[in-house]
C-alpha cells in the first residue's frame, strides 16, 4: 500500500508539472495535438515515466529546438536524465516492482517528442531497435547461444586428427579473419537485403511492368536464402576470401533472376542502390561492427569502437586468459597475422609452466552492468595490484573469445555456457567441447539469425583452417609465449563482488521430441478440409503454446514432492511459489520480427501476442467438434439406414466442423496479419485488413482491432514470455540447438528458442526465470528447479 501511494504521488507530480509546462503557447503552436488530447498523453507519460519535474524540463527544451529535432546526443542525454529522475522519485524495490525500465523511458521520450510536433527517427539514428538494446539486453542473460557441429564431424568424417595446438590455431585463424572482413559480412547481409528490398519497391511504385512476373520477384530473396553459400565453395579461386566468394555468387544469382528486367526499371534500380550505399551503408557498418567494446554505465552500454591493431583474441586454457593479435603491420597496412605465427605462439602457450592461479571472472560477468560500472574501476585498487587494472583493460580489446577448457557438451546450451567467458565487455564467446562449438552471442550485436549465420560462417573457415594445418610439420614454440592475464582479488575485494546485485538466476531444458511430420501432415489435411487456412509451423507452435499455458498438468510425482515441501517451514515460502507458478494462466507472448529485408538498420522488431483463446472459444470449439462427431458416428452404428438423428447429429458436427475450421482460418490470418504489421514497425489502416465474411464474429472484432495492438515500445513492455523460431537451417548447414535471449525486463519470465536442423529435427530450449527459481537456488535445489522447466518443456511437446 504504502509503495502504491508513493508511486502514485510520484506520477501525481510528473503530471502536474507536465502540464503546466504543455498548457504552455510555446508547445500549443507546435503540437498537432488538442488540449484533451496532450492532458490525456501527459497522463500516460506519467505512468510509464514518474520522473517529477525532469519530462517537464525535457519537454521544455524540446520546444526550443526551433526546426529540428534532438540529435542522437541529445537524445542519449535526456534519456539517460529520464533514468536518474525515475530513481530519484522511486526507491529500488519499488522501482522493481512497478517500473519496467528502458522500453518505458524510450516510449514516455518518444511521446515527449510528438507532444512537441517532432518525430522519433532523427533522435535514433540506428533506429529505436538499436537504441533499445544497448540499454535493455546489456546483461548476461541478454545473449543468445548457437551450437554446429561440423569441425568435428569434418575431422571424424575425413579422418583428420589435429593436436591441441593445430586445433585451436584452426579457431584462432578463423576468428581474426573473421574481423578482418567483418565490414565485408556486414556488407553483403546489408546487400543482399536492400537491392532485392528496392527492386520490389521499385516495381511496386511503376506499377510494375508488361512481362514482369511481380510474385516472382517478391519471392527473390526467400529463393536467394535457400542457396546463399556460408563458406567457400569448389568453384571458388584459391585467392577469393569468403565475403568475395558470396558477393561474386549473389551478383551471379541476381543477374540471372533479372535478365528480362525493362531498362527502365533496371535504371531506377540502379540509382536507388547507389544513394543507398552511400547514405546508408557506413552507418550500417559503424552500428553493427563488433570491432569494439561494451562500456557499461549505470543504464545502458556505450559501444566503443577499436582498431584492429589493438584488437587480439582471447583464449581461454586452464581457466587462464591469453591474448593473440589480430593484425601485424605490413607496409603501412594492418594484415591478418601469419598462421606460422599464431602456431608458434599457441605451442609455447601450451609447453610453458602452468601459470600461478588466476581468479576467476565468472563473478563479475553474473553481476548486473549497473553495479560493474561503479565497482570496475576501484578493482585493484584497494590491494595495490599494478596490473589488474591493465589486465581488465586489455580484455576490453578483445571482441572474440575461445574457450577451450573441458566443456561438457549434453547439457542445456545455458548451463554450457556457465564458463570462463570475460565480464560482459565483448561481442562472441565460442565453447569447445570437443563435439561441437558453442557460440555465445550479446544482443546488442546479434539477432538470432544472424547470429546463427555467423556462427556457421566461423565454423566452415575454422575447417578450412583445420584442412591445412593436418598436412603441415609440427610447430616450434615462439620464443615468447602469449601474454597471459591475472586477475587476483583481495579480500576485501571478493566481498564487494560477492555482496554486488546479480542477474536473475535461470535453470534450462532442451527437447527434440516435437513431431514435426506430425505438424506438416497437419497443415496439409487442414488445408484440404478448408483451403482458406493458412497456418505456418510457427503459428502452430505459438498456438500449442497458448494451449499449453491454459491446460499444463505438472507429473504427479513432481506435484505431489512441491506440495509435501511446501508444508516444510524451511522451504514453504519457495515451493508455495512454484505451486502458484505451475497454475493455468494466458500466455503472453513477445516474438522477434525481423525487420531487416525493409531497412538492415531496424533489425528487428518485437511483436507481442496473446492467443485469443478465449474470444474464439477455441478449447470449447475443440471439445464440441469431438462430441459432435462422437455423437454421429455412434448413431450410424446403430443404424445401416440414414434415420433423423443421424441426420441431426450429422448436421451439427458439421456446423461445429465448420465454424471450428473457420476459426482456425481466422487465427491464421490474424497471425499473418500480426507480423507483417511488426515487420513494417508501425502501426497499419484498419482498412488494409480485409475481413473474410465467413469468419467467426468475435474473429471479426480482433481483426478490426488488430492495429491498436502495435506500438513497437509497447511491444516490449508487454510480453512475459520470449518465443523465438530461426526455423528450419539449409541442409548444407551444420547448425544443432539455439537458446534465445531474454531482455533485462524483470516480468519476462521464458524464454523458448527453436532451431529445425537439416535432418529435419525440431530442437526446442526452454530458459526458465520465474521468481520461485531463484527462491529454489537460494535453498540449493536448482536441479528441482531444472526439473520443472523440463516437465514444463515435456508437457509442451
Amino acid at each position: 500500500m504504502a509503495a502504491d501511494q508513493s508511486y502514485n504521488e510520484a506520477t501525481t507530480a510528473t503530471a502536474t508539472d507536465l502540464k503546466q509546462v504543455a498548457h504552455s503557447e510555446a508547445i500549443r503552436q507546435l503540437s498537432s495535438l488538442s488540449l484533451p488530447e496532450i492532458d490525456s498523453m501527459i497522463e500516460l507519460i506519467a505512468l510509464a515515466i514518474p520522473a517529477g519535474n525532469v519530462p517537464g524540463m525535457i519537454l521544455s527544451g524540446l520546444s526550443r529546438l526551433k526546426g529540428r529535432g534532438p540529435s542522437a546526443q541529445e537524445a542519449q542525454r535526456d534519456i539517460n536524465r529520464l533514468f536518474q529522475g525515475v530513481h530519484t522519485m522511486l526507491d529500488r524495490a519499488m522501482f522493481a516492482a512497478t517500473f519496467v525500465g528502458p522500453a518505458s523511458v524510450l516510449w514516455g521520450y518518444q511521446n515527449l517528442l510528438k507532444l512537441t510536433g517532432k518525430t522519433p527517427e532523427k533522435a535514433f539514428p540506428e533506429g529505436t531497435w538499436q537504441f533499445y538494446v544497448d540499454y535493455a539486453l546489456r546483461e548476461d542473460t541478454a545473449r543468445h547461444i548457437n551450437e554446429t557441429h561440423g569441425f568435428n564431424t569434418m575431422l571424424k568424417k575425413h579422418g583428420l586428427s589435429l593436436s591441441l595446438t593445430d586445433r585451436i590455431t584452426a579457431w584462432v585463424m578463423a576468428a581474426l579473419h573473421i574481423l578482418h572482413d567483418y565490414d565485408e559480412l556486414l556488407t553483403n547481409e546489408w546487400r543482399e537485403r536492400i537491392i532485392l528490398a528496392l527492386l520490389n519497391e521499385v516495381i511496386t511504385a511503376q506499377g510494375g511492368a508488361e512481362g514482369v512476373d511481380t510474385d516472382a520477384y517478391a519471392r527473390l530473396y526467400r529463393t536467394w536464402e535457400k542457396q546463399r553459400p556460408y563458406g567457400r565453395g569448389q568453384d571458388s579461386d584459391p585467392r577469393e576470401t569468403y565475403p568475395a566468394y558470396r558477393r561474386r555468387k549473389f551478383d551471379e544469382f541476381v543477374a540471372e533472376a533479372t535478365r528480362d528486367l525493362p531498362r527502365k526499371l533496371r535504371q531506377s534500380w540502379d540509382k536507388h542502390i547507389k544513394q543507398r550505399e552511400a547514405t546508408d551503408l557506413p552507418a550500417y557498418l559503424r552500428q553493427l561492427s563488433m570491432v569494439s567494446y561494451l562500456q557499461p554505465g549505470l543504464h545502458g552500454e556505450t559501444r566503443t569502437p577499436i582498431t584492429l591493431g589493438d584488437a587480439h583474441i582471447g583464449v581461454i586454457h586452464d581457466g587462464h586468459y591469453h591474448l593473440i593479435p589480430v593484425a601485424q603491420s605490413r607496409l603501412r597496412t594492418l594484415r591478418p597475422v601469419k598462421v606460422d605465427v599464431v602456431r608458434s605462439q599457441i605451442q609455447a602457450m601450451l609447453d610453458q609452466p602452468a601459470p600461478p592461479d588466476s581468479d576467476s571472472l565468472m563473478p563479475l560477468a553474473t553481476m548486473q552492468r549497473s553495479a560493474l560500472a561503479n565497482l570496475l574501476p576501484h578493482l585493484g585498487h584497494n590491494s595495490g595490484s599494478k596490473t589488474m587494472q591493465h589486465d581488465l583493460d586489455q580484455l576490453k580489446f578483445t571482441p572474440i573469445l575461445l574457450n577451450f577448457d573441458h566443456i561438457p557438451r549434453h547439457v542445456p546450451l545455458s548451463d554450457l555456457r556457465q564458463a570462463e567467458r570475460g565480464i560482459g565487455h565483448h561481442a562472441l564467446t565460442i565453447f569447445d567441447t570437443r563435439e561441437t562449438f558453442a557460440f555465445d552471442q550479446s544482443h546488442i550485436y546479434f539477432d538470432g539469425a544472424w547470429g546463427a549465420a555467423l556462427a556457421e560462417i566461423i565454423t566452415r573457415e575454422a575447417i578450412a583452417w583445420a584442412v591445412y594445418l593436418h598436412d603441415q610439420p609440427a610447430p616450434k614454440p615462439a620464443k615468447q609465449p602469449p601474454v597471459a592475464l591475472n586477475f587476483q582479488f583481495d579480500a576485501r575485494e571478493k566481498t564487494q563482488i560477492a555482496k554486488a546485485p546479480q542477474v536473475a538466476p535461470h535453470v534450462s531444458a532442451e527437447s527434440n521430441r516435437a513431431d514435426l511430420d506430425a505438424m506438416q501432415l497437419l497443415r496439409r489435411a487442414l488445408k484440404a478440409r478448408n483451403e482458406t487456412i493458412h497456418l505456418t509451423i510457427n503459428d502452430l507452435l505459438i498456438l500449442y503454446r497458448a494451449i499449453h499455458a491454459l491446460t499444463y498438468q505438472p507429473d504427479p510425482t513432481i506435484l505431489g514432492e512441491i506440495k509435501r515441501r511446501a508444508k516444510v517451514k524451511t522451504t514453504r515460502d519457495a515451493y508455495k511459489a512454484a505451486e502458484e507458478a505451475l497454475s493455468p494462466y494466458p500466455a503472453s507472448i513477445l516474438m522477434p520480427v525481423d525487420a531487416s529485408h525493409r531497412n538492415p538498420r531496424d533489425r528487428l522488431y518485437p511483436m507481442a501476442f496473446e492467443v485469443p483463446l478465449g474470444d474464439l472459444d477455441l478449447l470449447n470449439l475443440h471439445k464440441h467438434t469431438l462430441e459432435a462427431l462422437d455423437e454421429y458416428e455412434q448413431a450410424v452404428q446403430t443404424r445401416s439406414y440414414i434415420t433423423k438423428r443421424q441426420e441431426r447429429a450429422y448436421e451439427t458436427f458439421t456446423d461445429l466442423q465448420r465454424h471450428y475450421l473457420a476459426t482456425l482460418a481466422g487465427f491464421g490470418m490474424l497471425m499473418h496479419r500480426a507480423k507483417t504489421i511488426g515487420a513494417e514497425g508501425q502501426t497499419a489502416s484498419v482498412s488494409t485488413i480485409k475481413l473474410l465474411a465467413h469468419l467467426p464474429t468475435p474473429l471479426q472484432r480482433l481483426l478490426d482491432q488488430l492495429p491498436n495492438y502495435f506500438d513497437i515500445i509497447n511491444d516490449i513492455v508487454k510480453g512475459r514470455e520470449v518465443f523465438s523460431n530461426v526455423g528450419a537451417v539449409v541442409p548444407s548447414s551444420t547448425l544443432t540447438r539455439f537458446a534465445t535471449a531474454k531482455d533485462d525486463n524483470f516480468n519476462k519470465t521464458l524464454s523458448w528458442g527453436i532451431l529445425t536442423d537439416h535432418t529435419g529435427t525440431m530442437v526446442i530450449t526452454l530458459r526458465d526465470f520465474r521468481p520461485y527459481v531463484k527462491k529454489l537456488v537460494e535453498l540449493d535445489q536448482r536441479t528441482f528447479a531444472a526439473r520443472l522447466a523440463q516437465d514444463y518443456l515435456d508437457g509442451y511437446v
